[in-house]
């Protein structure tokens, strides 16, 4: 009797003895911890949103934000005043000669350095960003150009208005007031930029690399509209007022100041003509419209090219 009662609490021991090693087999459960578990989401969210800028997208912003924002003075000064500011502290400024080098050596502003047109994509690391930069040509136009696209990079730019031919030659002041001595370049500096920045200076380089100022005569124009109107499409720049004093025939008129906001009104499917008063604004608004993908064009002199042709406008 004795014996079968040792033997049951023996087998009551050793039952216990398993369940107790099988509990202690078992891995606690882990523990979650809240605030790391967001953390993680968030981060690999952060990851996620991280794509790759479009260049597109980034140039239609830059070029939208200057053609909403283009000043009083729309980026340029008179002749009479860049001569003054050149008197008055030419260490202030940095002078930029477009033209071809063979005009730059016969004479040229004092202190101008010679950058032509289809070299300047190769010569934007030597532009100065801590002085006020005067860009000239022959008649202000790929002055025009210049300055919309450095203008795009940051630097503190401005043209000379009607340049060589039709601003400094008005004046009068004689030949003696020019320089025959080529002023170096400063050295070049390679610029600090983001990607945002490298992707517009990229453009900015590549469309002077081109060596192209997309200038159509007056009267080529008018042939291309008398052949086939439907064929183009011409955008006159000046204010309503002028515009309905006579303009081209089948011009729409966005007012130079509006074309940031009407960018949908002019199509990418033809190319487009530019015509302003003289052609120096003009330029400026075909730079912006090229970088973002328009066959855009400036009629050469705009309105005053178009008069001195002698061809027809309409009311």
């Amino acid at each position: 009797m004795k014996m079968k009662r040792f033997l049951s609490i023996l087998l009551a021991l050793l039952l216990s003895l398993s369940i107790l090693s099988g509990c202690a087999k078992q891995e606690a459960p882990p523990v979650v911890d809240d605030d790391a578990s967001q953390t993680q989401v968030k981060d690999t969210t952060q990851v996620d949103a991280q794509e790759p800028l479009d260049p597109a997208a980034v140039i239609l912003e830059h070029t939208t934000t200057y053609l909403n924002n283009i000043p009083e003075n729309s980026n340029m000064i008179p002749a009479k005043e860049a001569m003054e500011r050149i008197e008055e502290n030419p260490d202030a400024l940095f002078i930029v000669d477009m033209r071809a080098k063979e005009d730059y050596d016969k004479g040229h502003l004092p202190g101008a350095v010679n950058i032509p047109f289809a070299q300047m994509g190769k010569n934007l690391d030597r532009l100065p960003t801590n002085k006020q930069i005067i860009m000239y040509c022959y008649s202000g136009q790929n002055s025009g150009l210049g300055v919309s696209t450095v203008k795009l990079l940051g630097f503190n730019v401005i043209s000379f208005q009607g340049g060589m031919n039709f601003g400094w030659n008005t004046l009068e002041l004689g030949e003696d007031t020019l320089e025959t001595t080529e002023n170096a370049l400063p050295d070049a500096k390679t610029p600090d930029l983001s990607e945002e920045e490298q992707i517009v200076w990229d453009a900015v380089a590549k469309f002077f690399d081109e060596g192209k100022t997309y200038m159509e005569a007056a009267a080529d124009v008018s042939e291309i509209l008398e052949e086939n109107p439907d064929a183009v499409f011409v955008v006159d720049l000046r204010s309503g007022e002028d515009f309905a004093k006579g303009h081209i025939e089948g011009a729409t008129n966005i007012a130079f100041k509006e074309v940031g906001k009407n960018l949908d009104k002019i199509p990418k499917n033809r190319p487009v003509y530019l015509a302003c008063y003289s052609g120096q604004t003009a330029a400026q608004i075909m730079t912006m419209l090229r970088l973002n993908g328009y066959n855009a064009s400036i009629i050469t002199r705009g309105m005053a090219g178009w008069a001195g042709a002698e061809l027809p406008v309409v009311e």
